[in-house]
């Protein structure tokens, strides 16, 4: 069912490409208005309004300048050059599109961003990227096509450092269950746009905090992105010669184009019953806690076997020690320490595929106690709360060892 939901997907955006960059321009997505305010004629604005809803996200999720982003459908690059150009990002961008791939690496280009945007055709959820590569998971009007969306947050986690930023916004459905037409008039929309099903910001928020986040919010703006549908200036209009030339396009095209123009009754309906939502939706991965003084002591024990050193060498070793400066510890050695620590802990537990993906300043600060964090947070059955157990754990033994009684 993936496989045909992701070919679909692929198939409806490699045949409307041009069609949503000529109404939304840089954006392939909703723009933003201030409640009460109406657009110009013929989408007069629309382009600078596309352009305010990036912003507004970028403000609401906390994007740092200069974070590594993953783009999770990043369309034709509208928000990744904004991300990579004003706010000075180094972004990655993918999208099951290859055609949107291509014209999204053709602007960056052209924009002088080739350097800090690049774009692939790759499956948000099986992209190859090691643990941890990323500070923020950016998701414009993407997680609409994504079927198995506790999947994408696991992912979203895996992928993001320790204090990593999600960034999502999404079209989204009214909370609780719906009657026999609000649910026909979703099932409409979800059969024009390629989408398998829509998610409440509430359900995005539970399953966010299900995965291991935290600071879990959203932010209704439903009312800020309705003037996207709105038929005085929106331009998803009927072909100028009508049926005869929609016909054709889908001769041409194949019938899914013609969801394009269906959109627009859909879309303004479910705004205007408020069956249609839109939000945003933010969260943090937590910063990993420091592992308990057994791991520790345990990642102590694995680097005097590795290295060769008596009892007495290990006394001097502490959470502070460094990798680099402290036990010059070579390459050679690193693996070495790697494959004893997977050995012993699994093979999550890859120190050297962690340690490559650092910069040079982070790997000379790199300390014995991170190895031990690591450890923690990679072992076998680690879990968001892995290292918190452990010091729980460890408090409770020394409790036994002064003879308190557990709580």
């Amino acid at each position: 069912m993936k496989a045909d939901m992701n070919t679909a997907v692929e198939r409806y955006y490699d045949t409307t490409l041009d069609l949503y960059e000529e109404l939304w321009g840089e954006h392939v997505h909703h723009g933003f208005w201030d409640e009460g305010e109406r657009p110009g004629a013929d989408g007069a604005d629309r382009h600078e309004a596309t352009d305010r809803l990036v912003r507004e996200l970028v403000a609401y999720a906390a994007v740092p300048p200069g974070a590594h982003v993953l783009d999770v459908g990043c369309g034709i690059g509208g928000p990744a050059l904004y991300l990579a150009g004003p706010l000075g990002c180094s972004v990655v961008g993918v999208t099951l599109s290859a055609q949107q791939a291509a014209r999204a690496g053709e602007k960056a280009r052209e924009a002088g961003l080739g350097d800090r945007a690049e774009f692939h055709q790759l499956d948000a959820l099986s992209t190859g990227f090691p643990d941890e590569s990323f500070d923020v998971i950016w998701a414009v009007e993407s997680l609409m096509h994504i079927e198995d969306r506790v999947a994408f947050f696991a992912e979203a986690r895996r992928l993001l450092r320790p204090g990593g930023r999600l960034a999502i916004a999404t079209w989204s459905v009214r909370d609780g269950a719906l009657d026999a037409d609000e649910q026909n008039l979703v099932d409409l929309i979800l059969k024009h746009q390629v989408m398998p099903s829509f998610s409440s910001l509430e359900e995005h928020e539970r399953l966010a905090a299900a995965a291991g986040f935290a600071e879990v919010a959203s932010v209704d703006w439903s009312r800020a992105v309705a003037n996207s549908w709105d038929p005085e200036f929106a331009l998803v209009k009927k072909p100028e010669h009508g049926r005869a030339t929609m016909v054709e396009l889908a001769r041409e095209r194949g019938a899914d184009v013609l969801g394009f123009f269906y959109a627009g009754p859909l879309m303004k309906k479910g705004f205007d019953t408020g069956v249609m939502t839109y939000g945003a939706v933010r969260a943090v991965k937590p910063a990993e806690a420091a592992a308990s003084p057994q791991t520790l002591a345990e990642v102590v024990e694995t680097l005097q076997t590795v290295l060769d050193q008596d009892d007495a060498w290990s006394v001097g070793i502490t959470a502070a020690t460094t990798l680099d400066g402290d036990l010059e510890l070579e390459s050679v050695e690193l693996a070495a320490v790697s494959r004893a620590l997977q050995a012993r802990y699994g093979d999550r537990v890859d120190l050297v595929g962690h340690v490559s993906g650092l910069g040079v300043d982070e790997i000379i600060a790199f300390t014995v106690g991170d190895v031990a964090a690591f450890v923690a947070a990679h072992r076998d059955g680690a879990g968001p709360g892995q290292a918190a157990t452990e010091a729980r754990r460890d408090a409770s033994a020394q409790r036994a060892t002064v003879g308190d009684e557990p709580e």
